[in-house]
């Protein structure tokens, strides 16, 4: 038999698991079962918006089966896109030397 890993959440987190409960109807055990299923996605983006904005977020990706890995891929995704930027530097020299 596996056991189990224990996620200890951040503050942070804690703080989605009582905006699910306060403003979605979880209960405070289904609310910190859904921030664990998806805490890597929470973990890749936190600090960028406050912890009901996260919530929201959750409650609609449960609600619609996106599932985390889905998210997460979309993350990279966008990540591999940003890399692929030379940025605007780049491309104000270009444009300067053809003039």
């Amino acid at each position: 038999m596996k056991a189990k890993t224990q996620v200890r959440l951040s503050l942070y987190e804690r703080g989605i698991v009582e905006a699910l409960a306060a403003e979605y109807g979880y209960t405070l055990a289904d609310a910190r079962v859904l921030v664990v299923e998806y805490i890597e996605v929470v973990r890749k983006l936190v600090g960028y918006d406050n912890c009901g904005e996260y919530a929201r977020l959750l409650d609609r990706a449960r609600r619609m089966s996106h599932p985390p890995s889905q998210w997460l891929e979309r993350i990279q995704d966008i990540e591999k896109g940003e890399l692929r930027d030379r940025g605007i530097e780049l491309e104000e020299r270009q444009y300067l030397q053809t003039k």
